[in-house]
């Protein structure tokens, strides 16, 4: 853009301004995104039958829930740990400065087996993933 000559230094700066800004502003734009990691939290599944201590078998959550997202050895037994990680988050996206909004969810399942692979016991996260089945 040309500006006529004679036009004062404050009046192209502000111009310059206005143009930068509104190209700023074209150039830039909202971002929507969600995420979702870790294993398929079918331990909250109606179908999934109940779990019990003292009966249920490791051999049975993984047949149920599939391979964990970690196994641990302890000196007494073994722990699977499930997690699912789901996150959202939007935010505004500019040249110069970006403004994110992020929001992550995680649901768990621990269950802890005795040395003969017999639930002793077993705990699932407060918090439900809130992604609807899209």
């Amino acid at each position: 853009m040309t500006l006529p000559k004679g036009t004062s230094a404050r009046r192209r700066s502000s111009a310059f301004l206005a143009i930068a800004l509104a190209t700023g502003l074209w150039l830039g734009g909202c971002a929507f995104y969600k995420n979702e990691t870790g294993v398929a939290n079918r331990w909250r599944d109606p179908d999934v039958p109940a779990f019990e201590p003292g009966r249920t078998t490791r051999a049975d959550v993984l047949q149920a829930l599939g391979p964990p997202s970690q196994l641990i050895n302890l000196t007494d037994g073994v722990v699977l740990y499930y997690l699912n990680e789901y996150g959202t988050g939007d935010g505004y996206v500019f040249i110069i400065v970006n403004f994110i909004n992020q929001r992550t969810v995680f649901d768990r399942a621990v269950f802890f087996f005795d040395q003969d692979g017999v639930l002793t016991e077993y705990a699932l996260s407060e918090e439900v993933n809130p992604r609807s089945d899209d």
